[in-house]
């Protein structure tokens, strides 16, 4: 109980100190070959604009889209595309999942995917910010049609087998279900020649013709049939965002801690680096970093 009762205040403060983004200009959508897409939670719309005017504002183009529940009041909705001219507003129920499940944003993934099939498509959480002064690896990894993934410091390469990624798992006291997904791999076929990279999901690109459907289903069946109701657990769905990712001709591994999941060890000389942060649920208010930085860039927002 004190555990919701906190987290609802942290929410509360920061939508708090960070509306004076609904006064800012709004950011008309530059059509382009590529699609930026996100789940926007109910509670998160003010941190979306402000993560994604942040995103936009250094990318320039691309098509936008936002997927909602369907309990998202209008107008929630009317302040998304109010600030995003152009945006386009998806339906989580109506997004379609084939053989995957559904839930823990698995229709987050098979859309990327399905996206990818005619354009490059990058995936944006609600709570990231861009706070370098470019993103010129993301433009790149677009220019170039390659995949990319941000990792945090890890303990292995960046980039292994299937049967080395279930290796390095089994030393692992973990018994998350990416860890346990991973334990599995060497069941995989062509185990020894499929890659994976420990990526995030939460910001992730998608090259136009990488991966397909069919291969992310046949993925998602058998990793089914190998962990059985443990694959329905929320994390699963990072394991096959990476593993689409991972095995995509060309992908880039982006470079850490220009691109990173904020933490409230960081140093002030990694921060200063930081291009990209991901302020994930357990630590996102910690030091009141991401408050603060927010604040400073709404201040630039009409500059």
């Amino acid at each position: 109980m004190f555990y919701k009762i906190r987290r609802d205040l942290n929410v509360y403060n920061h939508n708090r100190r960070i509306r004076k983004v609904m006064e800012t200009r709004p950011i008309r959508i530059v059509d382009a070959p590529w699609t930026i897409c996100s789940m926007v939670g109910n509670g998160d719309v003010l941190m979306y604009i402000v993560g994604m005017k942040s995103f936009y504002r250094r990318l320039k183009k691309g098509k936008l889209k936002v997927i909602v529940a369907r309990t998202m009041a209008r107008s929630m909705r009317d302040l998304l595309r109010y600030h995003f001219t152009g945006v386009e507003v998806a339906e989580l129920d109506e997004l379609d999942t084939g053989t995957c499940q559904r839930g823990g944003t698995w229709e987050r993934i098979v859309h990327l995917i399905d996206l990818s099939r005619d354009q490059y498509a990058i995936q944006v959480d609600a709570d990231t910010l861009s706070c370098g002064g470019n993103l010129d690896e993301i433009l790149a990894c677009i220019e170039q049609n390659r995949a990319f993934v941000y990792r945090d410091a890890w303990p292995f390469p960046p980039i292994l087998t299937l049967r080395e990624t279930a290796a390095e798992a089994r030393k692992l006291g973990s018994n998350h279900v990416a860890i346990a997904a991973e334990r599995q791999f060497v069941q995989l076929p062509d185990c020894d020649r499929l890659k994976y990279i420990r990526g995030s999901s939460g910001f992730a690109g998608f090259a136009k013709g990488g991966f397909d459907r069919a291969r992310l289903e046949e993925f998602h069946g058998r990793m089914e049939k190998l962990l059985g109701d443990r694959w329905r657990e929320w994390g699963s769905e990072q394991v096959a965002s990476n593993y689409c990712v991972s095995n995509s001709p060309g992908v880039v591994v982006l470079p850490h801690p220009q691109y990173r999941t904020f933490s409230p060890t960081d140093s002030p000389e990694w921060l200063s680096k930081a291009k990209f942060l991901h302020f994930i649920g357990s630590t996102r208010y910690e030091k009141g970093y991401f408050v603060a930085r927010s604040v400073e860039m709404i201040r630039e927002f009409d500059v």
